[in-house]
């Protein structure tokens, strides 16, 4: 089983305001998790995602993410959302877990949450990687 196949386990526990900077102007990357959970939902793998030549994204619309609704300020599919959409405000520079201080309320994010999830920030930067290989088997393409 993969370590990624309980989203819930991966929601960043802080007072999110849900206000979207996240999802504008995001490059949000996709585990082969999220692509099956989404496409689960009848999406087509090309209607949300680009593929940059490395990594699968959320694709962009208007300057934010297909799934976004800026009229209501609310995720199309926020059950089903993204790993990485879940572990976010928190994000890692190569070196380091830290808080995106861009999110209003990064000071809500209690230390014991970067802690616990800190481990997998990083391993989803090196899955994601495997995403497209991982999608072809899956799909046997």
């Amino acid at each position: 089983m993969s370590v990624w196949a309980d989203p819930s386990f991966f929601e960043v526990k802080f007072k999110c305001i849900k206000c979207g900077i996240c999802c504008v102007g995001t490059q949000m990357e996709l585990l082969p998790e999220d692509i099956e959970r989404i496409e689960a939902l009848g999406y087509r793998l090309d209607e949300f995602a680009v593929f940059d030549g490395e990594i699968y994204r959320l694709k962009n619309i208007d300057g934010h993410c297909i799934f976004y609704d800026p009229v209501t300020s609310t995720c199309k599919i926020y059950d089903k959302r993204p790993i990485g959409c879940r572990l976010y405000p928190l994000v890692y520079d190569g070196r380091q877990v830290y808080v995106d201080r861009t999110c209003p309320t990064w000071d809500t994010v209690p230390r014991r949450e970067i802690e616990r999830l800190a481990p997998y920030v990083a391993r989803f930067i090196d899955d994601v990687k495997r995403t497209r290989i991982v999608i072809r088997l899956r799909k046997g393409s």
